[in-house]
């Protein structure tokens, strides 16, 4: 089993001694292997939307982003690790998930866990959580869990140490026990996030090219299609979620312009307020 840990800090701070300690109390036999986000530059995310609307490969800087997402589908498990700057996570890490947020249309990464650590004072556990796990959540991934430390930048007394090293411990068992869990149950939410592409992009098909051949392929125009992929959904779940998606139809199909939206087959379409 492979373990991949993205780690959206330096080499020789806080958070790269928690993912030391917790990876030292691993009882598995695994291959691990660390990836800094430095070492793999990728400039700033410029909005573009080429990877939402054209496809990942469109991105301008798409051969930099492929590399780490090899890694990850060639690993079993991917671990997200990031200290807490500004209540939130790190520039680095941010501009890494901008550049995968298209997974949030198009997943991939069913079938693989993630795992997230975050090196930060309990006000910011919430906060620093939100970006990485939505991000994981909406792509594929199967959550084992999450790990938050908070090691300061002065001297700790030895009560103040051990007490940190159980908190990865219980973490460590935690990460042991549900990458274990295969069952993949979607959430109402995962399940009104697949309607709402869907019916995005069949509004609108000749904009969201990529979606369209996304959902084409998986077959997700058939009524009977339910999520991104067969799996058992309890059948309140079911009605419920095609209520909304037909209100959801006819909300969105109120606000588009069809006329300007025939004429939209670039792909990109801006707006103008002036």
């Amino acid at each position: 089993m492979k373990i991949l840990f993205i780690i959206g800090s330096s080499k020789n701070g806080n958070t790269t001694e928690i993912i030391s300690y917790f990876k030292s109390k691993l009882t598995g036999d695994y291959q691990i292997e660390d990836l800094y986000l430095s070492d793999y530059p990728i400039d700033f995310c410029i909005g573009c939307h080429n990877c939402i609307m054209l496809g990942e490969e469109k991105c301008p800087h798409y051969e930099s982003v492929k590399k780490i997402e090899e890694k990850i589908l060639e690993s079993d498990i991917t671990v997200l690790s990031s200290p807490g700057y500004m209540f939130s996570i790190t520039g680095i890490m941010k501009n890494f998930l901008d550049h995968v947020a298209y997974n949030c249309h198009r997943p991939k990464y069913f079938g693989k866990k993630i795992f997230y650590i975050g090196n930060c004072t309990k006000w910011q556990n919430n906060s620093l959580i939100t970006p990485m796990s939505t991000w994981g959540s909406a792509t594929g991934f199967k959550s084992a869990g999450k790990l938050f430390v908070d090691i300061y930048p002065f001297p700790l007394t030895d009560k103040e140490l051990d007490t940190r090293r159980k908190t990865i411990e219980k973490g460590v068992v935690e990460f042991e026990k549900n990458i274990k869990n295969n069952e993949i149950k979607p959430d109402f939410g995962s399940l009104m996030v697949f309607r709402a592409f869907r019916t995005i992009s069949q509004l609108a098909p000749g904009i969201m090219k990529a979606d369209k051949q996304y959902m084409e392929k998986i077959g997700a125009y058939n009524p009977e299609k339910k999520w991104f992929i067969d799996v058992k959904i309890p059948l309140f779940k079911r009605i419920m979620a095609d209520i909304i998606e037909k209100s959801m139809k006819k909300s969105i199909n109120s606000m588009i312009d069809k006329d300007r939206l025939s004429s939209a087959k670039s792909g990109i379409f801006r707006n103008k307020l002036m």
